[in-house]
Protein backbone atom coordinates (compact mmCIF):
# COMPACT_ATOMS: atom_id res chain seq x y z
CA UNK A 1 0.00 0.00 0.00
CA UNK A 2 1.08 3.56 -0.66
CA UNK A 3 0.40 6.41 1.74
CA UNK A 4 -0.90 9.59 0.10
CA UNK A 5 -1.39 13.00 1.70
CA UNK A 6 -3.83 15.37 0.04
CA UNK A 7 -2.23 18.69 -0.82
CA UNK A 8 -5.58 20.47 -0.52
CA UNK A 9 -7.13 19.25 2.73
CA UNK A 10 -4.01 17.73 4.32
CA UNK A 11 -5.62 14.40 5.18
CA UNK A 12 -3.76 11.18 4.60
CA UNK A 13 -4.99 7.86 3.26
CA UNK A 14 -3.68 4.67 1.70
CA UNK A 15 -4.04 3.58 -1.90
CA UNK A 16 -5.68 0.17 -2.17
CA UNK A 17 -4.06 -2.77 -3.95
CA UNK A 18 -6.56 -2.37 -6.79
CA UNK A 19 -5.63 1.29 -7.24
CA UNK A 20 -1.92 0.38 -7.30
CA UNK A 21 -2.47 -2.28 -9.96
CA UNK A 22 -4.63 0.09 -12.04
CA UNK A 23 -2.03 2.87 -11.83
CA UNK A 24 0.80 0.57 -12.96
CA UNK A 25 -1.25 -0.94 -15.79
CA UNK A 26 -2.36 2.47 -17.07
CA UNK A 27 1.21 3.80 -17.03
CA UNK A 28 2.83 0.88 -18.85
CA UNK A 29 4.45 1.90 -22.11
CA UNK A 30 4.04 5.58 -21.30
CA UNK A 31 6.53 8.03 -19.87
CA UNK A 32 4.39 9.16 -16.99
CA UNK A 33 5.89 10.25 -13.70
CA UNK A 34 2.64 10.84 -11.80
CA UNK A 35 -0.72 9.17 -11.39
CA UNK A 36 -3.77 11.30 -10.68
CA UNK A 37 -6.10 10.12 -7.90
CA UNK A 38 -9.09 11.76 -6.31
CA UNK A 39 -8.96 12.53 -2.58
CA UNK A 40 -11.77 10.55 -0.90
CA UNK A 41 -12.35 13.39 1.57
CA UNK A 42 -12.34 16.61 -0.50
CA UNK A 43 -12.64 15.11 -4.03
CA UNK A 44 -9.73 17.19 -5.36
CA UNK A 45 -7.33 15.67 -7.89
CA UNK A 46 -3.91 14.77 -6.47
CA UNK A 47 -0.77 13.89 -8.40
CA UNK A 48 0.96 10.90 -6.83
CA UNK A 49 4.50 10.00 -7.96
CA UNK A 50 4.58 6.66 -9.78
CA UNK A 51 7.92 5.57 -8.28
CA UNK A 52 6.49 4.51 -4.87
CA UNK A 53 3.46 3.01 -6.61
CA UNK A 54 5.71 0.88 -8.83
CA UNK A 55 7.80 -0.13 -5.82
CA UNK A 56 4.66 -1.24 -3.98
CA UNK A 57 3.56 -3.17 -7.08
CA UNK A 58 6.92 -4.96 -7.20
CA UNK A 59 6.60 -5.89 -3.51
CA UNK A 60 3.09 -7.18 -4.16
CA UNK A 61 4.40 -9.31 -7.05
CA UNK A 62 7.15 -10.81 -4.89
CA UNK A 63 4.73 -11.63 -2.09
CA UNK A 64 2.12 -12.95 -4.51
CA UNK A 65 -0.67 -10.72 -3.21
CA UNK A 66 -1.72 -9.11 -6.46
CA UNK A 67 -5.51 -9.01 -6.75
CA UNK A 68 -6.77 -11.52 -9.28
CA UNK A 69 -7.97 -10.03 -12.51
CA UNK A 70 -11.50 -10.81 -13.54
CA UNK A 71 -11.56 -12.93 -16.69
CA UNK A 72 -12.80 -10.92 -19.60
CA UNK A 73 -15.55 -12.56 -21.56
CA UNK A 74 -14.63 -12.99 -25.18
CA UNK A 75 -17.28 -12.41 -27.78
CA UNK A 76 -18.16 -15.79 -29.19
CA UNK A 77 -18.84 -15.97 -32.92
CA UNK A 78 -22.50 -16.24 -33.82
CA UNK A 79 -23.48 -19.78 -34.66
CA UNK A 80 -26.64 -21.38 -35.94
CA UNK A 81 -26.85 -23.63 -32.85
CA UNK A 82 -27.43 -21.28 -29.93
CA UNK A 83 -28.51 -24.00 -27.52
CA UNK A 84 -32.23 -23.34 -27.90
CA UNK A 85 -33.98 -26.70 -28.46
CA UNK A 86 -37.00 -24.98 -29.97
CA UNK A 87 -34.88 -23.44 -32.72
CA UNK A 88 -34.11 -26.84 -34.25
CA UNK A 89 -37.79 -27.73 -34.46
CA UNK A 90 -38.62 -24.41 -36.08
CA UNK A 91 -35.86 -24.83 -38.70
CA UNK A 92 -37.33 -28.13 -39.98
Amino acid sequence: MVRVTCSHCGRGYMLSNEQIVRAVEESRGKKRKHYVVECPFCRQAIKVPLRPIRQAYTRMERLGILPEEEPQEEASPASSDDGDPGAEEQAE
